[in-house]
């Protein structure tokens, strides 16, 4: 009796366990496969003028001195040494041009994990290229009139930065919050590349996951950082990704003066939610996605080595044998009991 007791025990201690960590889910990617910028999910902010930078942020993705060239799988923002009267800044006189896009109005996310695979191919002083967040009622363009009257970085125009590099203090980056909330809204804290400013010239995978209670960095497969947000009231509303090369200015500082190009690449972005389909670590392309929001997959039957939802996980493979000797050995067990 007692050996039926712990069959009977040990069955439904199995049988409530689960078949595998939770994973993600796409729920927008941009793999930057085309010839242009999909200016149906992004935006180029023109207007933008802070910092006492010294570019000019075009939309020119088409011309012989473009700021945006998507060629090859990936996106290279480019920082041109030229000088300029930027028209969309009225007039202003800038020695650079360069880009800054964001997705406000467009894929905007509430939690999740937002994921971008960077890589930048300067070391010389004065760039300042950066992967971040503001939460979707900044006063900053587009402006839909959508109670989008905010000033930063009051609530409805906080921000989260999750990649911000500067070339005069190459060895680190920068993961910040910013909020006119004290104590338990985040603070900055600098990651150091185990290699030096050498470490921004690889790819790399920069990423925040995001819920209402905790906010976690990442950097590849390692945690950078993480902070309790259960106290604080802010970044509980949706945000928006930006992508953008600063040159000189506050942060930036003194440019190179024989520096005439920088170049920012990203191979993708995107952002998931949390799904029980997979026990994925990273957001990216090879991943399950919402059908509502992509467009579906080649009709080219999966091979071996593809991913697809309805793929078994290997852990629920082996959790499925553990089940099943498990069940086999209170049989045998009850058969000689009931055979004695």
């Amino acid at each position: 009796m007692r050996k039926s007791a712990f069959c009977f025990i040990g069955f439904f201690i199995l049988t409530l366990s689960p078949t595998s960590y939770a994973g993600w889910e796409v729920q927008w990617i941009d793999t930057f496969d085309g010839d242009g910028v999909d200016w149906s999910s992004w935006t180029a902010q023109t207007q933008a003028n802070y910092n006492n930078e010294v570019q000019c942020y075009t939309d020119d993705d088409y011309s012989d001195r473009r700021n945006y060239d998507v060629s090859n799988g990936t996106l290279k923002i480019i920082a041109r040494r030229e000088i300029n009267s930027c028209v969309t800044l009225n007039g202003a006189t800038k020695g650079w041009t360069s880009g800054r896009i964001n997705t406000k109005d467009k894929r905007e996310f509430l939690y999740g994990r937002l994921e971008s695979r960077i890589r930048f191919h300067n070391l010389e002083a004065g760039s300042w290229p950066a992967f971040w967040m503001l939460e979707n009622r900044i006063q900053e363009q587009p402006i839909k009139g959508d109670d989008d009257f905010v000033h930063w970085p009051n609530r409805g125009a906080s921000e989260i930065d999750v990649w911000e590099w500067f070339s005069n203090e190459p060895d680190t980056y920068i993961t910040n919050f910013f909020n006119t909330l004290p104590g338990s809204c985040g603070a900055e804290y600098r990651y150091h590349y185990p290699n030096g400013g050498q470490d921004v010239l690889d790819w790399h995978r920069y990423a925040v996951e995001w819920t209402e209670d905790l906010i976690s960095f990442y950097i590849d497969d390692t945690l950078v950082v993480s902070r309790d947000m259960s106290r604080c009231s802010r970044y509980e509303e949706p945000m928006f990704a930006l992508l953008n090369v600063a040159m000189g200015g506050n942060l930036g500082g003194a440019i190179d003066p024989n520096l005439s190009q920088v170049v920012m690449e990203v191979d993708y972005i995107a952002h998931c939610q949390i799904s029980d389909s997979n026990s994925a670590a990273f957001c990216d392309e090879s991943l399950p996605y919402d059908d509502a929001e992509l467009p579906p997959t080649p009709t080219t039957p999966p091979t071996n080595d593809d991913q697809s939802p309805s793929t078994p996980e290997a852990g629920s493979n082996s959790y499925g044998l553990i089940v099943g000797l498990f069940m086999l050995f209170c049989l045998r067990r009850r058969s000689r009991f009931l055979n004695a």
